[in-house]
């Protein structure tokens, strides 16, 4: 989804975790059936860009092992508010990776998640 979806406005990060800024493109075809004239980003969404943001900042392909916590808190209208940083802070074990990820934009925190993916070279 990454350039399709969304996009990385900007990038910092080290290896306990990093920091994005992101635009939600309000023009894909998501938004077409979800919801019409009223956009939703679905949750399911986030957690997928939370992916994609974790393999590029590992440069790893990563896979999904668990989802400890997963919170949804507010809608994300791309059309209203398209911007989000995206932080996160990542605790490296062996080939696991444990990530809690938060997503906040002028509104406030609409997403929280606690998950472990395992990694492997990319």
């Amino acid at each position: 989804m990454l350039n399709n979806l969304f996009e990385i406005i900007e990038s910092a990060g080290n290896s306990s975790g990093f920091l994005v800024t992101i635009r939600i493109l309000p023009e894909h075809t998501i938004y077409k059936g979800h919801f019409p004239g009223y956009p939703v980003t679905p949750g399911v969404v986030f957690i997928q860009i939370i992916h994609e943001l974790v393999e590029y900042h590992l440069k790893k392909s990563i896979r999904l092992v668990e989802i400890s916590n997963c919170k949804f808190l507010k809608i994300v209208n791309p059309e209203k508010e398209s911007s989000a940083m995206i932080s996160t802070s990542i605790i490296s074990k062996e080939e696991l990776f444990h990530v809690k990820a938060l997503g906040k934009n002028s509104s406030g925190i609409f997403f929280k998640l606690d998950a472990v993916y395992s990694g492997s070279a990319a």
